[in-house]
């Protein structure tokens, strides 16, 4: 288990584990924090200073707005990803695509998911 990370909510620090964290998205100085239980922290910061704090080989970032943790990450396509239970697919954007796909953990080629007819 990693070291929790701390968040200011209403004048307490409030103890959140990097591993509940499903993504975080930002808008100006802003951020959400949406942790496992259908819940969000909304936090002042920028997603760039939130992301120094987490742990890189979890929270990647896949847009200018958007991290996402890789243990939620359902499905991945070219332009969005799926969260595990999420409702709505988020964006992923070409210029965060590369980098998120090599830190990725992948066996096989882009077509070792397809299905192969046995020929005897």
């Amino acid at each position: 288990m990693r070291p929790p990370f701390f968040i200011w909510q209403d004048r307490v620090l409030k103890k959140i584990q990097p591993e509940d964290v499903i993504a975080i998205s930002s808008e100006k100085n802003y951020i959400k924090i949406f942790v496992t239980g259908n819940g969000y922290y909304l936090v002042r910061s920028t997603l760039t200073a939130a992301l120094k704090k987490l742990p890189s080989d979890l929270i990647k970032r896949v847009h200018n707005r958007l991290a996402v943790s890789v243990n939620y990450a359902d499905y991945i396509a070219k332009d969005h990803l799926q969260i595990e239970g999420g409702e709505n697919p988020l964006p992923i954007s070409r210029l965060h695509y590369r980098a998120f796909i090599n830190s990725l953990n992948i066996i096989g080629g882009d077509d070792s998911g397809k299905k192969r007819n046995s020929r005897k």
